[in-house]
């Protein structure tokens, strides 16, 4: 909450403050219950899962993605396979994959996407843990995650075209999970100003990244 403060109002959190808050949710993040964890998988399970998709194939990522969380050394290898099987299940012999993304189909996400970005939050929150990260570059991605977030928030209701995930942009019910969110929002904002994603991207282009 003293982060969802810190992004939402000027007066009442110093960036000092939130460094530090910033520090402990990297310190915390991915230690969760197991009822947390299942909880998780089956979320992303349904973001990802082509309604032909077999019983097989979703408990298969559920409990790579649970065994994940709970050892916070995810196999990305395994996970990225897993999930690709789940999303696109109509793989056949000698015909090229075609890999179906989820959310806006103007801005799919596809599985390597997605990696990309969990990827990237682990190598995110090493700095954070570490304060590694400038007070300057925290507040500039708070100024420019304000903006993407107002027309996200704007746009949001009517998020929803054909063919998209269901549910993949409704918002959560609760005030915690609300600002859960929103910091999650923000991290994935800093990430990308930092240039995390890109040199994530580009090593799972060139193979560095095991996916």
């Amino acid at each position: 909450m003293v982060l969802f403060v810190w992004l939402t109002n000027d007066t009442v959190v110093p960036v000092g403050q939130a460094r530090r808050a910033l520090r402990t949710y990297a310190q915390t993040t991915g230690k969760t219950n197991r009822a947390r964890r299942q909880e998780n998988a089956r979320r992303i399970v349904d973001q990802f899962a082509h309604p032909s998709a077999t019983y097989q194939q979703r408990r298969t990522v559920q409990l790579l993605i649970e065994e994940g969380e709970l050892t916070r050394k995810p196999d990305w290898e395994k996970l990225h396979s897993a999930l690709t099987a789940l999303c696109s299940p109509w793989r056949t012999a000698s015909l090229p994959l075609l890999e179906r993304g989820i959310g806006r189909p103007d801005m799919p996400l596809t599985v390597s996407d997605s990696i990309v970005i969990k990827v990237a939050a682990q190598q995110l929150t090493a700095r954070l843990r570490a304060e590694q990260v400038r007070e300057e570059d925290l507040l500039e991605a708070r100024r420019v995650h304000r903006i993407d977030w107002a027309q996200y928030e704007a746009a949001r209701s009517r998020q929803h075209p054909a063919g998209t995930t269901p549910r993949f942009f409704v918002a959560p019910e609760g005030m915690e999970a609300r600002a859960r969110e929103q910091v999650h929002a923000y991290t994935g904002t800093l990430a990308g100003m930092l240039g995390i994603i890109a040199q994530v991207a580009t090593g799972a282009q060139v193979g560095r990244v095991p996916f």
